[in-house]
């Protein structure tokens, strides 16, 4: 085994797993999820509703097979793609540390706020910019809006059922 394969074990992460978890950005992806679903239903994310941002959006696959339109809903895409939700539960058990250390960030960095157990949006977050931002990077903030959305007409338990989480 090279010091490489040894890092997980020890506490410490590859490079390549702080830049895509780095805080900062996780966090902005689960503001813009957050600010969504105010600006659809006026009330915020609940707490363990954020738990399936990152699984959901910062996997490839997963992220391009999200709907562009917002009227898609959870239950018809997680029809449509059992496979992409096989395993979901594993990537929210492995990605729940990188959660809670962005919403920790976003919580300190004033971009998160708590009211009871919803998540808001400290500010309204920039619009995806197609001519100066990577397209993954417009992308992945898209996909996290529309998985926000759905949290307005979708309870956690029900959204955690239909992706096969927890049960």
């Amino acid at each position: 085994m090279s010091q490489h394969d040894l890092a997980p074990l020890s506490g410490r992460r590859a490079p390549e797993a702080v830049a895509l978890f780095n805080e900062a950005f996780t966090a902005e992806l689960i503001v813009n999820a957050a600010w969504a679903k105010e600006q659809d239903s006026g009330t915020g994310l609940s707490w363990p509703a954020c738990f399936v941002i990152l699984p959901l959006v910062l996997h490839p696959p997963t992220r391009d097979s999200l709907p562009r339109s917002p009227n898609v809903t959870l239950a018809a895409w997680a029809v449509r793609n059992p496979v992409l939700s096989q395993g979901l539960d594993i990537r929210v058990a492995t990605l729940a540390p990188a959660t809670r250390r962005a919403i920790r960030f976003g919580m300190r960095t004033g971009r998160l706020n708590l009211s009871g157990t919803d998540i808001f949006a400290g500010n309204r977050p920039k619009n995806p910019n197609p001519q100066s931002w990577p397209d993954e990077l417009v992308n992945t903030v898209r996909a996290a809006r529309v998985v926000g959305r759905w949290f307005r007409a979708t309870d956690v338990i029900t959204a955690f059922n239909l992706l096969g989480i927890g049960g």
